[in-house]
């Protein structure tokens, strides 16, 4: 018979620039299948230092990659799905609690962001601790299947989605398999897909960040 204990768990996350008096926007990202937080926020530096707070969240689950030297991070596997769901709530929570205890994300324009596996976690996040963001980037990922419109009553109508896609990505190609993600998209956020593409494969190019900043 299989049971569950909650106990005390430790996870690291990571920040890049200073959360001063002179910062005006919040991204908050979630890497992909098999990346490290500390080292995907690099692709973050070209932002302006002064204005941008960016954190980054990393999977809860680490493992050798298939060069079993270097060390990957997962959000979750098909299995007890829900039990790593409420872990990740909870982790997320705990880092905004501790970053943000004696400010308020509605003090800054707050941008959602989410790499390939990470595009599920972060439109969850979006959705269950009810972020009201400005703009949710959502970069070659499936959506989570679960979503409802329900969960995103709370954003405001002003806010964008961004979805970004590479021309030669080996998983997703536009005109087969993801847009129907896209449709999906739009009808559960309620918001209408600015869709940008980029001569690239699956990947997540400084250059074609930094134009999400529009």
């Amino acid at each position: 018979m299989e049971h569950h204990i909650r106990f005390n768990f430790s996870a690291p996350y990571y920040t890049l620039n200073e959360l001063s008096d002179q910062t005006t926007d919040i991204w908050i990202a979630c890497p992909g299948y098999g990346q490290l937080g500390k080292y995907f926020i690099r692709r973050f530096d070209v932002f302006d230092s002064k204005k941008y707070f960016v954190v980054v969240l990393q999977g809860l689950s680490k493992f050798y990659l298939p060069d079993q030297k270097n060390v990957g991070a997962s959000w979750m596997t098909k299995e007890d799905r829900e039990t790593d769901m409420r872990n990740q709530k909870f982790y997320f929570d705990a880092v905004i609690n501790e970053l943000f205890k004696s400010k308020s994300l509605s003090d800054y324009k707050v941008h959602l962001m989410g790499f390939s596996q990470g595009v599920s976690m972060i439109s969850r996040m979006a959705a269950y601790s009810k972020v009201d963001f400005k703009t949710l980037v959502l970069w070659a990922g499936g959506f989570p299947p679960e979503l409802q419109s329900e969960d995103f009553e709370h954003i405001n109508g002003r806010a964008r989605l961004k979805v970004v896609l590479g021309d030669h990505d080996e998983f997703y190609t536009l005109d087969k398999n993801y847009q129907p993600e896209v449709d999906k998209m739009e009808t559960v956020i309620g918001l209408k897909p600015e869709l940008i593409t980029f001569d690239g494969k699956h990947e997540m190019p400084r250059e074609v960040l930094f134009t999400c900043l529009d």
